[in-house]
């Protein structure tokens, strides 16, 4: 099997990608398990309704020309141009790729606790249908584990429906964030009754069909219908493409998001790492940069030369609180409130980053104030 692009990873950007590429007329394979969808509602909207948020389906593809491989890919030779597909359905198949994009973002594996690897989670399509079929009734007592982005928002969620506690090995949640995000989503859990646990130690968990326990030797034991796990992240590049360093989460690439040293390989989305003019080499973990980059590696596959320059950006929904930071946060060595925005300043005074609590409409005035303090680039930036 051969197609003149072949793009491994079906979330944002991997579809993103292969979508620009067959309305542009090109030859497309895309390799993932299932159909395209979109990871961010998984712990949000989907969690409730319990539906895919499929970005297209069969027929669609059909119709855009974009040929799916439902699948995982197990072995790659860069050298030869071919990869090893372990098919969904059964068995393996090559597929020769002679321009090739990595779009498979990270991965969220269960923490390696005995007893853990019978939790929930709803970081991918699997866990989501297995856990909201165990969410079916109401009043759940549900633990999830892991206070970040996707824990916390589970979290918020759960609890519109179901006694949810939090529980993680540091203080606070969201605790990698800025200060003030920690505290107004501290304070938006508790008004949502959701119970947090901080400093919590897991020993061990006794999970099964009826019920749960996670034996701590911090809290003592914590009983629960449902374990949600939530806990971390990890690479998802396969060795042959990670080389000396098998804990690497991205792959660097040139202006252009093709990868150092390979002329026929791309990355983007999660699994990528570019020069950026104003911060160096960054990784962007997150939706907006996962769609740009995608259509942005298939623009310089057919042709273009812009270089590729986003700003780092997310946004979170947890409950009622819209979480949105746009900027470089590590940059910002002086912090202040500014005609309503949090605005962290560098060392020469510019706006480093800016961010946002329940203020969506500001999302403009805070681009605006970091693209400000940034040098000058030929590159093309969207809105």
């Amino acid at each position: 099997m051969s197609g003149s692009v072949v793009v491994v990873g079906n979330g944002v950007s991997g579809f993103a990608c292969a979508a620009r590429l067959a309305d542009q007329g090109a030859a497309v394979t895309m390799i993932g398990p299932g159909l395209p969808h979109d990871r961010p509602p998984l712990s949000k909207r989907s969690l409730r309704t319990g539906r895919l948020p499929l970005l297209a389906d069969a027929e669609q593809l059909e119709a855009k020309g974009i040929e799916h491989v439902d699948g995982v890919v197990t072995a790659c030779d860069l050298a030869r141009r071919r990869l090893v597909v372990s098919l969904t359905a059964g068995g393996t198949l090559d597929v020769e790729a002679p321009s090739l994009v990595w779009a498979t973002g990270l991965r969220y594996p269960r923490p390696p606790i005995p007893g853990f690897e019978r939790a929930e989670e709803n970081a991918t399509a699997v866990g989501l249908a297995s856990l909201t079929q165990r969410l079916t009734v109401p009043g759940r007592r549900v633990v999830v584990v892991g206070a970040g982005l996707i824990g916390t928002e589970t979290a918020a969620t759960l609890a519109h429906e179901h006694d949810v506690t939090l529980v993680d090995m540091v203080d606070r949640p969201l605790a990698r964030l800025l200060p003030r995000v920690s505290e107004a989503a501290r304070t938006t859990l508790d008004s949502l009754h959701v119970r947090f646990l901080g400093s919590c130690s897991i020993d061990s968990a006794s999970i099964d069909v009826h019920g749960a326990v996670l034996h701590t030797s911090t809290h003592g034991d914590i009983d629960c219908d449902v374990v949600v796990s939530a806990a971390g992240f990890r690479s998802s590049l396969p060795p042959e493409l990670t080389g000396v360093d098998p804990r690497a989460l991205t792959l660097p690439a040139d202006e252009q998001l093709r990868v150092i040293g390979q002329d026929h390989l791309w990355a983007c989305g999660d699994c990528v790492s570019f020069p950026h003019p104003r911060w160096g080499r960054i990784g962007i973990p997150h939706w907006d940069h996962a769609l740009w980059s995608g259509r942005h590696v298939a623009d310089a596959i057919l042709g273009s030369s812009t270089p590729y320059v986003r700003e780092p950006y997310f946004f979170s929904d947890i409950g009622s609180l819209r979480v949105q930071q746009v900027g470089f946060a590590d940059a910002a060595v002086e912090w202040s409130d500014e005609d309503g925005l949090g605005v962290g300043r560098d060392e020469g005074g510019s706006a480093a980053c800016v961010l946002l609590l329940n203020a969506p409409s500001r999302l403009r005035d805070a681009r605006a104030l970091v693209a400000a303090g940034s040098p000058r680039s030929p590159a093309t930036t969207h809105a």
